[in-house]
Order: structure tokens, then sequence, then C-alpha cells
């Protein structure tokens, strides 16, 4: 899902004030369901799930820097918070934020 408008600001807060977050050109967010995947894997799914992640965050890193783009993975945020912000169903949960921008 893509959340249109400038949420910055406010994901910013629900991430504890960290300002790389204000500061990016955008910011990613991971976020799962995980009755999707625990549905088939049952609880072993969870463990899936953040080792997937992971793989998708270091695919952003990677392409980051070719584009002389720097980013980072936030994991210190309210949940709550962040699904307010971006209009999360009950069902989605997330897992990292990683702003994207230039570096100075």
């Amino acid at each position: 899902m893509v959340e249109k408008g400038d949420k910055r600001t406010e994901l910013c807060s629900a991430a504890l004030g960290q300002t790389s977050v204000s500061n990016a050109a955008a910011a990613i967010v991971f976020a799962a369901v995980y009755k999707r995947t625990t549905v088939k894997y049952g609880d072993r799914g969870i463990q899936y799930i953040h080792i997937e992640t992971g793989h998708a965050a270091q695919n952003v890193f990677l392409q980051a820097v070719p584009l002389a783009l720097g980013t980072v993975v936030i994991g210190a945020f309210h949940d709550d918070a962040v699904k307010k912000v971006l209009k999360m169903s009950d069902r989605e949960r997330p897992l990292y934020i990683m702003p994207v921008g230039k570096m100075k």
C-alpha cells in the first residue's frame, strides 16, 4: 500500500523523534500480516516473516548505494502510532521504517 501525502513529521513522531525519518526524501515501512504465513507454517511462519523482512531491507541498502542515497533501519517506534499515520488495518503490523534520501 502507498499512503499519499507527506507523512514524515507524523511518522517521525511515531518513531520516537528520529530525525532521519523527517529529513528523508521517502520512508519505506515494511509491514506484515502474520496470519498469511502462519496459516501454512504455524508459529515458525513468524520467524520466516522476520527473515524475509531482513532480506528485503538488505535489498534497499544494496540499491541505495549505487544511487548515492543513504538509508537506515529503524525498529524503535510505537506500532499503533505508525499504523494510525499510515491507515493500516488491524491485521497489519509494522516491522521496519527505512528513511531514504541523500546523505549530507
